[in-house]
């Protein structure tokens, strides 16, 4: 009887159950492969989301708040299908949220938010003058007046040009001021008392043509020295000093530090002859001080950075323990000697004397001066008397404490 013979081959149904587990491997590689691929093409798109994100950031943060389009933006090159969209919202004691979100084509998204204050809202333009007891500033379209002996206020004439931004400088009793800010440059104002004065043509703007390095000047704060009429300003767009023999612009570049980079300068102050400049940068929260070619000999050369002509800044940045809890500096005075520099972050008043290191704190504003927003700052002959303008056009003046007895601010106007 023969043997019958065993078929050692495949089955139709264990090739198709082969055929079926081989697809099934193929495609669930394919699904692996396609996940990597949109992993990595959404990292990358997040990379993108949050450096445009930041840019956009950046870049309305020196926009007055009037002029801020809010919404939803579509992109275009380099980045063609992505959105982004700026709200502003508003926190408090005049600071606003200003966010930034970032969506890619892909979904991926990324956000950028940060506390500030309208650039345009900057009536930080007062000065005082240490022999005639009269303060100047800024009211809306008023250039005012203050005498401290007979406690009235005048208007001085009207401020119809360069009057967005804090910039205000010169001495109170002459016949020369110098006014600046927003988007225009500063212009000169010649006194004719008894009758109003004038304000006369504008200086040519710093920087003529927007490029990938400069922005048009905005310009937070002025100061002069005394009797050649030089000026120095600074411009928050650019971050840095543009500065002024009186009739033109000394140069066609900004000048600032680069190691380390100045933030968004506010508050700032010089001695009468211009050979020691203090900074407020409200974006790392510091003073900063620019010292000139005569006073620098006495620094460390590791502790300086050249400024060309102008002397060099120093790599330091000044600002006291935190246990002062000073926040972004605003307002800056220094006293008639040059040797201590006030500054306020809209809160607190402190003092800084740079020879010994040395911070105050002189004390807290009362409830009614935080509500006007304290800005600008200026200071009489003494160092006693401190005479502050806010956004909201009021003026006050402050005693520090003496001795035992605490800080004094009174409202002078209106």
């Amino acid at each position: 009887m023969g043997k019958s013979r065993r078929h050692s081959g495949l089955s139709l149904l264990e090739v198709q159950v082969s055929l079926l587990l081989l697809l099934l491997v193929c495609l669930y590689l394919m699904s692996l492969f396609a996940s990597g691929q949109r992993h990595a093409r959404r990292s990358v798109d997040y990379s993108k989301c949050t450096m445009l994100a930041h840019r956009r950031l950046e870049e309305a943060k020196t926009v007055p708040f009037e002029d801020l389009t809010t919404g939803l933006r579509q992109e275009t090159e380099p980045n063609p299908g992505f959105n982004t969209t700026l709200s502003l919202t508003p926190y408090q004691d005049g600071l606003f949220v200003l966010q930034v979100d970032a969506v890619a084509p892909s979904g991926a998204l990324a956000r950028a938010f940060c506390l500030t204050s309208d650039p345009a809202i900057a009536f930080g333009g007062v000065i005082s003058d240490e022999y005639s007891h009269k303060v100047a500033w800024v009211n809306g379209t008023d250039l005012m007046g203050w005498d401290e002996h007979t406690a009235t206020a005048t208007n001085l004439g009207g401020v119809s040009d360069a009057r967005r931004g804090g910039a205000l400088a010169g001495r109170p009793g002459t016949n020369f001021f110098w006014r600046g800010g927003g988007r225009e440059s500063p212009v000169s104002f010649r006194e004719t008392l008894p009758a109003p004065g004038t304000w006369s043509a504008a200086l040519p703007a710093p920087v003529p043509l927007v490029d990938a390095q400069r922005a048009l000047a905005q310009f937070t704060g002025m100061a002069t020295d005394q009797g050649t009429g030089r000026l120095v300003a600074a411009d928050v767009n650019n971050r840095g000093l543009w500065f002024s023999d009186g009739s033109a612009w000394n140069g066609a570049s900004v000048s600032k530090p680069q190691n380390p980079p100045l933030g968004r300068p506010a508050g700032i102050v010089c001695d009468p002859a211009m050979s020691l400049i203090w900074v407020a940068d409200t974006d790392y929260q510091c003073l900063r001080k620019l010292v000139g070619p005569e006073g620098s000999t006495s620094y460390p050369a590791t502790d300086l950075e050249s400024a060309g002509p102008l002397g060099n800044w120093h790599r330091r940045r000044f600002r006291p323990p935190a246990t002062l809890g000073l926040g972004s500096p605003v307002g800056l005075a220094m006293d008639s000697h040059g040797w201590a520099v006030f500054v306020h972050d809209r809160a607190r008043l402190y003092r800084f004397v740079d020879s010994t290191d040395q911070w105050t704190l002189l004390g807290s504003f009362p409830p009614e001066l935080l509500q006007d927003l304290p800005s600008g700052m200026s200071t009489d002959r003494f160092g006693n008397v401190f005479f502050l303008t806010t956004e909201r056009g009021s003026l006050w003046k402050i005693r520090p404490p003496v001795g035992g007895t605490p800080m004094i601010a009174t409202k002078l106007w209106p």
